[in-house]
């Protein structure tokens, strides 16, 4: 296993992958990028990166969410200049392809965080929300306005968290890994811009968006999220009582419409079904609520008719999908960026495969971190999106409460989470209801992560 750090690589992290089921994998030999900003020229970049995979290359998938807003053409009101035109859909081609067990994945971050046994310090702070407690309140409010008057169902309604993080990207994957482990797992360090400076993906997904194995397509949407709790009997309970839960079973079914609905675009008629539904998934620190759809691909098509079908994934646009995020766009104030995009790889298909897709397994990507290349005092610019489904019966408070919860796997790796109200915050945070008092910022404004400590939910700074 190459354990050297290497300029532009690629950890898919699955923390069931074992020694008999190695499915992590690891990209190296970073080759080419093949990128695409105009979806027009999908089918061009495809072939041009399926032409690199009968070369032997390896391809590694990022979309970004606006890239997917632009291939519905549903604009985004909020971009800033050019950063509709950034948004893209990348394909990194690398040569070499390792498939690891979670042990061995966990081995090779060692290797890139200087051999350590434990993840090396690392420290969190003037993390910053996009938008303001009442702006969120607002944003709700409108939320329910579109449905009062018949435009949309429900909205996956997000915002952005900015911070500085003082730490090896691989220390900050580390942790996050050792207090999320999931199955769609992410620690990328992406191609240098042109100024030489390098960016890194941090993800700690737990939903899948879509694979295809030989002509199957399964997809397990997630909607509906309630806390883990401290002792077994209360956590059975929580699960038990989301289970039953009206407005997230309401919730989920739509998002299961709308995925039935995708993948009928594609699919072999009468074959596209809903194995499991409302069912309840346990992470660490939350408990989320996971249907799961499956179909199979027509003969004949391949990953642009798939992406063109269903990007970006129904759980994070709200439905119906197209006007929806024509709402997103007037509603949110910044862009998704990659965040509830898709990362994931692509295989090329076997020699023998009756169908011309390869297999692949994109994921959705929450719970992930956009980490920027290190000032000058070391200190990298993160970006963490956050946010909520909303529904007619939604109460704003619950919903924010939900944000804050989701968050934690950041923030709760800080000393009683308090690096995670910024410094227009209230002097208090809450966490699923309850206030806290805060206790004052270190000199460095900066916390030391602790994998240990409780975690606090971060705050959208007051009115």
């Amino acid at each position: 296993m190459d354990t050297a750090p290497a300029a532009v690589f690629a950890l898919l992290d699955d923390c069931h992958a074992t020694p008999g089921r190695p499915c992590s994998r690891l990209y190296t030999g970073f080759v080419r990028e093949h990128r695409c900003s105009d979806p027009a020229t999908l089918e061009a970049v495809w072939a041009a990166a399926r032409a690199d995979q009968r070369d032997g290359l390896h391809a590694l998938l990022l979309a970004d969410y606006e890239w997917g807003a632009k291939l519905l053409r549903a604009g985004h009101a909020g971009l800033r200049e050019g950063e509709g035109e950034a948004s893209s859909l990348r394909l990194l081609m690398f040569r070499s392809l390792e498939r690891l067990s979670a042990d061995q994945a966990g081995a090779w971050l060692a290797a890139q965080d200087h051999g350590r046994p434990e993840p090396s310090p690392a420290a969190l702070g003037e993390l910053a929300a996009s938008v303001r407690r009442d702006e969120f309140r607002e944003a709700i409010a409108a939320v329910h306005e579109a449905i009062r008057a018949g435009e949309t169902y429900q909205i996956n309604y997000t915002y952005r968290l900015d911070g500085r993080v003082q730490a090896e990207p691989a220390a900050l994957y580390r942790r996050l890994r050792a207090r999320q482990p999931v199955a769609y797992g992410a620690f990328i360090a992406l191609p240098p811009d042109g100024s030489g400076r390098q960016r890194h993906v941090l993800s700690c997904s737990p939903e899948l968006f879509l694979r295809h194995r030989a002509g199957r397509l399964q997809a397990m949407p997630m909607k509906g999220t309630a806390a883990r709790q401290p002792v077994p009997e209360g956590d059975s309970e929580s699960a038990r009582l989301l289970s039953l839960d009206v407005k997230n079973r309401a919730e989920n079914l739509m998002i299961v419409d709308l995925l039935r609905n995708d993948l009928g675009r594609i699919a072999r008629t009468g074959s596209v079904r809903v194995p499991a539904l409302f069912a309840v998934e346990s992470y660490r620190t939350v408990l989320q609520m996971t249907s799961t759809v499956e179909a199979e691909l027509r003969p004949g098509l391949d990953l642009p008719e798939v992406l063109r079908a269903t990007f970006p994934c129904g759980s994070i646009t709200g439905a119906p999908k197209h006007h929806t995020m024509e709402l997103i766009a007037t509603l949110e104030s910044t862009p998704r960026g990659l965040y509830c995009g898709a990362i994931g790889w692509i295989d090329a298909p076997a020699a023998d495969a009756p169908v011309t897709c390869g297999d692949f397994c994109l994921s959705v990507a929450i719970r992930t971190i956009d980490l920027g290349a290190a000032a000058a005092d070391g200190a990298r610019p993160m970006r963490l999106g956050v946010g909520a489904g909303i529904v007619l019966d939604s109460i704003a408070e619950d919903e924010f409460d939900e944000c804050a919860l989701k968050a934690r796997f950041v923030t709760g790796l800080t000393p009683s989470g308090a690096a995670a109200a910024s410094a227009g915050s209230a002097t208090s945070v809450p966490v699923l209801g309850h206030r806290h008092a805060r206790p004052p910022a270190p000199p460095t404004g900066l916390w030391p992560l602790d994998d240990m400590a409780c975690g606090w939910a971060p705050e959208p700074a007051a009115a």
